[in-house]
């Protein structure tokens, strides 16, 4: 506590009261307002990248992003020893908030910032396909690979839980590995040279908590990137349980297209980042390969998450081609 007070100093600010709320987020309560306080992952290599954050915020007017307050010398982070504290008003979670309006708040805000900061260039489909060639080799051998252990799952006289989920799985994961295959071939196969293409300040790791308020908070991992990126790490988010808030979901990014413009071969790109099977593969690996100290209930349990993101990859597919792939709309 008295290292949170001396680095609360350089602000100018005397708590009264300090709780703890993570490990790294504290609550400050100086008697007139509260104060987030966040003892943050930056090091020396990304903490000028998280500063030019704000400044593009300044330069773009992007009021959707949680301001951070300055120290008395004028700088947006105070550094104690190795890390990086920077200081933010607190912004409450409202209590029973509508999942509906949580989502679609989320889409909007996200769409706002997009939008702002949309840059858009001209690139060639050559370099795209050289880009996704460790992805697509990937791809093409999930379905091999993954037979090997279910074959060898299957050679057992008694499976465990485990095991007897992933082999229940199998056709639904070559299934999304399949479709997957489809989304870059409509990307590549082109007789366009090129295509056009955008990116936009992405936030980077957009968990449900980290939108209160109509702000978007921490900004530690933003950088540039296509949109789609930002999307599919926040339906990622919120769709590893059974109870998925698909029309949700799916309402709130026809809310987004609205106000940041998606192109039909940009959502191919959103739907390939939902049907990446990269974390199911690696959940498999980890157990046939032992490489991991959780226990059976929490492999299998994330075993099922992960599974569950893939069946909505593969409605998402469905729910895109109804939408927008049936109707007459720009693909440059």
């Amino acid at each position: 506590m008295e290292i949170l007070k001396e680095v609360l100093g350089h602000y100018s600010i005397y708590p009264l009261e300090i709780e703890k709320v993570s490990s790294r987020l504290f609550r400050v309560h100086d008697g007139m307002r509260d104060y987030a306080l966040k003892r943050s992952y930056l090091n020396e290599n990304t903490i000028e990248s998280w500063v030019s954050i704000y400044h593009v915020a300044s330069e773009k007017n992007i009021s959707e992003i949680l301001p951070v307050y300055v120290t008395k010398d004028g700088s947006l982070y105070q550094k104690h020893e190795h890390f990086y504290y920077y200081l933010t008003p607190w912004v409450d979670i409202p209590r029973n908030m509508d999942i509906n309006y949580q989502i679609e708040s989320t889409m909007q805000t996200l769409a706002l910032i997009h939008k702002k900061t949309k840059q858009t260039e001209r690139i060639q489909i050559d370099k795209m396909k050289k880009d996704f060639e460790g992805f697509q080799s990937f791809c093409r051998n999930i379905p091999d690979s993954l037979k090997e252990n279910i074959v060898h799952f299957e050679s057992r006289r008694y499976m465990s839980p485990f095991e007897l989920i992933a082999c229940s799985q199998y056709k639904g994961v070559v299934h999304a590995s399949e479709l997957l295959q489809n989304k870059m071939n409509a990307i590549f196969e082109l007789e366009e040279k090129s295509v056009s293409w955008s990116k936009s300040l992405c936030h980077g790791k957009l968990e449900p908590t980290h939108c209160r308020g109509g702000y978007l908070l921490n900004w530690e991992e933003a950088s540039f990137d296509h949109p789609s990126s930002d999307i599919a790490n926040y339906f990622q988010h919120i769709t590893g349980h059974y109870d998925q808030p698909i029309e949700e979901m799916q309402q709130a990014f026809k809310l987004y297209r609205k106000t940041n413009h998606l192109t039909v071969k940009e959502m191919h790109l959103l739907t390939i980042n939902l049907l990446n099977p990269a974390h199911y593969i690696r959940v498999v690996q980890n157990y046939t390969e032992q490489r991991t100290k959780k226990t059976m209930l929490e492999q299998t349990r994330e075993l099922q998450q992960h599974f569950r993101r893939l069946q909505f990859g593969m409605k998402w597919v469905d729910f895109i081609q109804e939408e927008y792939e049936t109707i007459n709309v720009d693909t440059n």
